[in-house]
């Protein structure tokens, strides 16, 4: 068989036709069957077709580029009206909010996460302007202290202020060092972290020491000790602070008595601290680690420390992967837990 576009003379000049070639036999004879067809009409249809494109498509992408900038435009709107809003919103007033859209996409998504954004940040605000707040109070009432001393010993030729003062001075800049120690402390806590020297550390023994410097420094307390062999893995310096902490917690608020533990439980390494004093209400217990919170009224360090203490045990606890909890004691006080994994 063959096949091919061309004219055929005889039937039209005009005109070009496909035409097929193909043999047959029929009683023994071959003959060649050829059938032609004009292709007129389809180059007809193509040169139409072209035409129309050439014209209706770039009339078509022009409607359908400008229905898409319109379509896009709208559903943009609220991410224009969100944007516009956080441009506004400054370090000074974190109190506005974006507006969230009536619908349930993305885009109102994105409006809430937006507005718990803000809620964090205006927290965090809160929080620091207090911490700075209350450290500033912290600091003033040592370098009173320490203004007045000196403005005394100047005032004194005979230099006896000199020496009745000298302790005074001292202890108030002891004061002044720890609490700039503690705020150190805690503004890594927030940054970085606190950097830990992981090592075997015996709680038993970091126990026992500070039974030792409690009865010494408080002989008017009965300290009381129930210490079990106890290792884990931390920073001993450290976990030895958190300790401390809560033990000068304890000797302020107990009575008569102070009585501190270490057991193993579950797999974990488990210390107590327990006072017989007045004891913390239940719904204090979990301000009380905030920073400069204290339950007393008074500001006097006769009364209690900076209000850093149990921030400070709590931070060094959760770098350690811990716990550390404030329940009622039997005796009527309150017990702090610490819990370490081993």
């Amino acid at each position: 068989m063959r096949s091919e576009v061309g004219e055929m003379p005889l039937i039209d000049d005009d005109h070009s036709f496909l035409i097929v070639a193909q043999g047959a036999a029929y009683h023994g004879t071959t003959y060649t069957v050829v059938v032609a067809s004009s292709v007129q009409t389809q180059r007809q249809t193509v040169r139409t077709v072209s035409k129309y494109l050439l014209i209706g498509f770039p009339l078509l992408l022009l409607v359908v580029g400008v229905a898409g900038w319109l379509m896009i435009g709208q559903a943009l709107r609220p991410v224009e009206r969100i944007r516009s809003r956080v441009q506004g919103i400054g370090t000074r007033d974190l109190t506005e909010r974006v507006p969230v859209p009536e619908t349930r996409d993305e885009i109102a998504r994105l409006a809430v996460t937006m507005n718990e954004m803000l809620d964090r940040l205006e927290t965090g605000q809160a929080t620091q302007r207090a911490f700075v707040a209350d450290a500033s109070h912290e600091l003033r009432s040592p370098l009173a202290t320490l203004t007045a001393a000196l403005e005394v010993i100047e005032a004194d030729t005979t230099g006896k202020a000199w020496r009745e003062l000298r302790q005074v001075m001292e202890t108030e800049t002891d004061r002044m060092r720890q609490l700039v120690e503690d705020l150190l402390l805690l503004a890594k806590a927030d940054d970085t972290g606190i950097r830990m020297r992981p090592t075997d550390v015996d709680l038993d023994d970091l126990v026992e020491a500070e039974i030792k410097r409690l009865r010494n420094s408080k002989p008017e307390l009965t300290v009381k000790g129930d210490v079990h062999p106890v290792r884990v893995t931390g920073d001993p310096a450290r976990l030895s602070q958190v300790l401390r902490n809560l033990v000068d917690n304890a000797a302020r608020a107990a009575h008569t008595t102070v009585m501190l533990t270490t057991a193993e439980h579950d797999g974990s390494a488990v210390i107590t601290v327990e006072d017989d004093g007045d004891g913390i209400p239940e719904e204090d217990r979990q301000r009380v680690f905030e920073r400069f919170v204290r339950l007393d009224t008074s500001r006097s360090r006769a009364s209690g420390g900076s209000g850093l203490g149990l921030s400070i045990a709590r931070e060094i606890t959760r770098a350690h992967h811990g716990t550390i909890t404030l329940t009622s004691s039997p005796a009527g006080g309150t017990t702090a837990t610490v819990t370490l994994p081993i």
